[in-house]
């Protein structure tokens, strides 16, 4: 199963990536990427394609507490094929456009802070005009 480490640890899986963490009724598991493929470069940021997941139970087998519907839910959950269309990138980000992307990494530093801050200066309170009291005033 694994390699023995000069340290005396063995060595239980080689990843890529975290997944996520999930709860059944047993404990918790990690959903690993154990296989990927390069799709595509997008500004030098390598796009990578989750080829293949392994999940490992967190807790040490000898403290679970076995429960009848653990494997119904463990099949319900791995019929999810994540290696269909899953993407990650290490240094990209992936849940914004490109063109937001681009305009972020365009934008020189200072601009971004002075946003930052002329976005909390144009807050305000949406119960100023109807004269209702908020949080410290008594309007």
């Amino acid at each position: 199963m694994g390699q023995k480490g000069s340290s005396g640890l063995f060595r239980a899986v080689s990843a890529f990536g975290v997944v996520g963490f999930v709860r059944f009724l047993e404990g918790y598991y990690i959903v690993l990427i154990t296989k990927r493929r390069k799709m595509a470069d997008i500004g030098g940021h390598a796009i990578y394609k989750i080829e293949d997941t392994n999940m490992i139970y967190i807790p040490n087998d000898s403290v679970r507490v076995t429960h009848p519907d653990e494997a119904r839910y463990l099949r319900i959950f791995q019929n999810v094929d994540l290696s269909s269309n899953f993407y990650f990138s290490y240094s990209y980000d992936l849940s914004h456009s490109l063109q937001y992307n681009l305009t972020v990494l365009r934008m020189p530093l200072e601009m971004l802070k002075s946003e930052t801050t002329q976005n909390r200066q144009e807050s305000f309170d949406i119960f100023e005009d109807e004269g209702l009291i908020t949080q410290g005033g008594s309007g």
